[in-house]
């Protein structure tokens, strides 16, 4: 392979977070399959440099601390990374990330969470990417399940600092773990409102601030099953069960551009149509089966295929995943009118 340049696309966005805040499984998510070490713990230790080449045919990965030799990407890989690194030499990462629409390089900056105190030199290499690396746009991840935490306001108050150094830069708030919200007893506009307004005490004033809500694990569980990946147990439970009233709330209450709300709301709104036709005719099946004749359990089992299908595709919808790659699409273009 020849030699590989970052190249100048003018769309370079930082992703950054507390440890632990969903940051690499944000990454999963949008890639459909569990290739960034993701935990709950510190398990990235330095930054990827992560290219999305959307005529990339083949995902690759490099350290470039030990030599310029590209290798296929592999979580196993990935890890190895982590500690091997010189200072401030981010790994490279080029590849794909399916679900984007628009035909544009975009350059991504993994980091890790400066917040350990067990590893020191996390906060400088997340510092050295937030304060040196060319940038056009923040995603700040935070943790439905742990806001407002001093390690938060530190974070906060220092991406503010650096903004306001830079000239400002336009931030996307990603709410992660949103499934955490009970819909019954919480109101999920009245707590995106609150999370921007806190963010907004720490930016430059003007910074444009958007917020999405996202269930990071969730669309990435959901995308597998519908690959037939091999899951955990603990996967398979939690990609079971999924509150339709809070996906609603979730998109309702989003702060981002209308036209991408419609767009997930429509989205959301076809599959839901899909389960419920799939869902009619397989009791329908299931009847002629025990009625009629047997080799209509034959038909059935590709139907409930159908059904898991539909019922995956309005899981991922409802997720959030889909508002952050049409927002990231939307980004790709040269105008952006609000």
């Amino acid at each position: 392979m020849a030699e590989f340049r970052i190249p100048d696309t003018g769309l370079h966005i930082l992703i950054l977070g507390c440890m632990s805040s969903g940051k690499s499984t944000v990454l999963n998510a949008l890639l459909g399959r569990g290739v960034f070490p993701a935990g709950n713990r510190a398990t990235t230790a330095q930054v990827f440099r992560i290219v999305h080449d959307p005529w990339c045919e083949e995902d690759v990965c490099r350290n470039p601390s030990e030599s310029d030799e590209w290798h296929p990407l592999s979580s196993e890989l990935l890890a190895s990374y982590n500690g091997s690194m010189k200072e401030n030499v981010p790994a490279d990462i080029r590849l794909r990330f399916p679900h984007l629409e628009k035909k544009r390089t975009i350059v991504l900056y993994d980091t890790p969470g400066p917040n350990t105190s067990k590893y020191s030199e996390h906060r400088g290499e997340t510092y050295f990417a937030l304060e040196k690396l060319p940038l056009t746009h923040i995603f700040l991840v935070l943790d439905m399940v742990q806001l407002h935490t001093k390690d938060e306001e530190a974070l906060l108050r220092d991406m503010g600092r650096v903004m306001q150094e830079r000239g400002g830069i336009p931030l996307l708030v990603i709410l992660n773990k949103a499934d955490v919200i009970d819909v019954e007893k919480e109101s999920v506009e009245e707590i995106l409102t609150e999370v921007k307004e806190s963010v907004l005490q720490y930016v430059p004033g003007g910074t444009p601030v958007d917020v999405i809500p996202v269930m990071a694990k969730g669309a990435e569980v959901w995308r597998r099953m519908i690959d037939r990946d091999p899951l955990t147990t603990f996967e398979v439970e939690f990609g079971q069960y999924i509150d339709w009233r809070l996906c609603d709330a979730m998109r309702e209450g989003a702060i981002l551009p209308e036209e991408i709300r419609v767009s997930v709301a429509e989205q959301m709104e076809e599959w839901r149509r899909l389960q419920k036709f799939s869902q009619a005719f397989k009791s329908t099946l299931e009847y002629l089966a025990q009625r009629v004749h047997p080799e209509a359990e034959l038909i059935n089992k590709q139907v409930s295929k159908i059904l898991d299908y539909a019922d995956c595709r309005r899981a991922i919808t409802g997720s959030g995943i889909i508002a952050l790659e049409e927002y990231i699409d939307r980004l790709t273009l040269k105008k952006q009118p609000r």
